[in-house]
């Protein structure tokens, strides 16, 4: 006599603490505790109503909730019980003889979740269909869901404490199967391929199918019969379903496919070839879930890995606003392909894994305006040196003239003789107009990162720290107070070179500020606010509208507390690597050239609605491609400038 194949698996069922009626105000579990007291699904509305009223009236000092029911007219409870007929936990039958009837469709999940119990203990038990069920329970009462969706949508999330049951459409005309939202649904894909596995231990079966499968894969016998070996033989690896790396998802692929056509040519089925077709059903839709999460996961860790090399490209440091525009190699955004908690675990294990307690890789640093950036460890010295290369022509040429006009006025600043001054000078401009650069100099991680740095085998040559110290700003933006007050004597009237002369100049000049300061008051007076409406408000033609939408898309391309002169600047010296002063500006001269009479051509066609970021980029890849423009090696730099080139001549049209 053969023996029936037990489901020995720890998987926990929740009937018996769902459906043990404790003292509760809630209705449903009151009416699923009568109809098990009743042992029947149909109950009489007067019949309960009563129930109800009593039930109240015991448990009301230990549920106060319950007064709500102690007087409850039938039509209140019938509205009431409308409800749960919507969330398919009853339904309503109206008889013949005027009185309503309840038929209590939760007390059918006590039922059949008892039967998957039954599964547990013999393989050979079938699922519950809908034809178990009685023939008065009409179909509509059944919440119903498609196999596949439901599937999907339990794996993702499953309330075990829900009394729900479902109606499982399955696919190909087999039969429904009923399944209470109580049994975990990895049990249901767990019991099917127990089912399949008990089938093809047969002797009529098992010889067949793995013949069948043999010959399918021709130069894989060997580990087509592996795999349907093993697949037979982990009835006691309870905890896995199936492995289905390498070949075998395509072997399991192709078993279920065999199961399946020969099953389906059977006229006459029986409960168990039913069961067969059933599981194998199931095993398809968790085989396809499975593939298009490989699939996900697969297209997540490609996006993520292109994110994570995209935090490497200039201009090195990014805000949460950059990342989520990062394209991948199609220009496709990589937000999307990963979802926003995906992104955040990854920016979060990037900002926070220490190994051999050294910084994280990623560093996180805030401006004064608060704006967070991410930039990468490695990144930040040369970013600095950048920055501060940058800045040195801005902030030489605005002391310059500052100093300029002091020295016009016949006037003195101690920056230009007292060095402590001019580096409080040189702080408060790198703070105006290089905001990244003063919060990196000023953020808490540098001294431990050039604690790392300096002890690293591949350790840069240059430094901005000495004996520990960071170096003062003058010798970081490489600025002498000598030289800017040199250049700005330059600049003055040969006659303030001429003591004698500059010195009746300046009594001239005293004696005259007071009069300068009215008229300056004056002219302060006059705001934009004295300036006729029919001025400010002039019609907007096609040029301003393109200026301003150039100034728009500028916002999205250029970093928070940078301009667009300054990044300009930057992806030059990246591109241009000419070395004599003449060759690198008449290079740049002939690429501005070439971009302004592309534009010239564009501009007639372009309007502000068509003028857009997608518009910049593809007019950029336009000119980065041309032949003259393909000799530049720095494409990825190149293309940028080009960008923003465009941007200021469409801004200052």
């Amino acid at each position: 006599m053969e023996q029936t194949d037990t489901l020995r698996l720890r998987i926990p069922f929740f009937t018996d603490k769902i459906f043990t009626m404790a003292t509760s105000a809630h209705l449903g579990t009151i009416l699923r505790h009568y109809a098990t007291r009743q042992e029947t699904a149909f109950i009489s509305l007067r019949d309960f109503a009563d129930y109800l009223r009593k039930y109240a009236a015991k448990h009301l000092e230990e549920t106060p909730n319950l007064q709500q029911y102690l007087e409850i007219p039938e039509q209140t409870l019938l509205r009431e019980l409308e409800d749960y007929q919507n969330r398919h936990e009853v339904y309503l039958i109206n008889q013949a003889n005027g009185k309503q009837l309840i038929v209590v469709i939760t007390y059918f999940s006590v039922q059949f979740a008892n039967r998957y119990k039954d599964i547990v203990r013999n393989i050979t038990t079938p699922f519950p269909i809908f034809n178990d069920l009685p023939k008065q329970v009409p179909a509509e009462a059944i919440e119903k869901k498609e196999a596949s969706s439901l599937i999907s949508e339990l794996q993702v999330h499953q309330d075990l404490k829900s009394p729900l049951m479902y109606c499982m459409l399955m696919p190909r005309d087999i039969p429904s199967i009923l399944f209470p939202a109580c049994v975990p649904v990895n049990f249901l894909i767990k019991a099917s391929m127990a089912k399949l596995r008990h089938m093809l231990k047969k002797d009529e079966y098992h010889d067949y199918f793995q013949k069948k499968l043999r010959i399918s894969n021709p130069g894989k016998e060997i580990a087509a019969q592996t795999f349907f070996e093993k697949f037979l033989s982990q009835n006691e690896a309870q905890d896995d379903v199936l492995d289905l790396s390498g070949d075998s998802f395509y072997f399991w692929n192709q078993l279920c496919y065999f199961i399946r056509q020969d099953f389906e040519k059977v006229k006459d089925r029986t409960a168990e070839d039913i069961n067969v077709l059933q599981s194998v059903a199931i095993s398809e839709i968790w085989m396809m879930n499975l593939k298009e999460k490989a699939s996900k996961e697969q297209i997540t860790k490609q996006a993520l890995a292109e994110l994570e090399l995209s935090l490497s490209k200039p201009p090195f440091f990014y805000s949460m606003d950059g990342i989520l525009k990062f394209t991948d190699s199609k220009g496709k955004l990589l937000y999307g392909q990963y979802s926003e908690e995906e992104l955040k675990n990854f920016l979060q294990k990037l900002t926070t894994d220490c190994p051999n307690n050294e910084l994280p890789r990623l560093l996180v640093f805030k401006i004064e305006s608060g704006a967070r950036y991410f930039i990468y460890k490695d990144k930040v010295f040369p970013l600095v040196i950048r920055l501060a290369n940058e800045a040195h022509d801005t902030i030489e040429k605005n002391l310059t003239n500052k100093w300029f006009n002091t020295l016009s006025n016949y006037d003195k600043l101690p920056e230009m003789k007292d060095q402590k001054a001019f580096e409080t000078v040189l702080k408060k401009e790198v703070q105006t107009n290089s905001p990244i650069l003063h919060s990196i100099l000023n953020a808490n991680f540098l001294t431990m990162l050039h604690y790392e740095m300096d002890h690293a085998s591949d350790a840069s040559s240059f430094r901005i720290f000495q004996s520990g110290k960071l170096l003062p700003y003058s010798e970081l933006l490489l600025l002498k107070n000598s030289t800017i007050l040199a250049n700005a004597k330059t600049m003055l009237p040969f006659w303030y070179t001429i003591p004698v002369i500059s010195w009746i100049a300046s009594l001239l000049h005293k004696k005259g500020k007071k009069s300068d300061d009215k008229s300056k008051q004056t002219s302060k007076e006059l705001t934009s606010e004295d300036i006729p409406e029919e001025f400010s408000t002039s019609k907007v033609d096609k040029k301003v509208a393109l200026a301003h939408a150039a100034k728009e898309i500028s916002e999205y391309l250029v970093p928070a507390g940078s301009t667009l002169d300054r990044e300009l600047d930057s992806y030059l010296k990246i591109w241009n690597k000419m070395i004599t002063k003449e060759a690198h500006n008449s290079l740049t001269e002939d690429v501005n050239c070439l971009i302004r009479d592309y534009m010239r051509k564009v501009i007639k066609t372009v309007s502000a609605q068509t003028f857009t970021l997608d518009r910049v980029q593809s007019l950029a890849q336009t000119l980065v491609k041309t032949p003259n423009m393909q000799k530049i090696k720095e494409e990825e730099a190149l293309t940028m400038y080009v960008q923003l080139y465009i941007l200021r001549l469409v801004s200052n049209v």
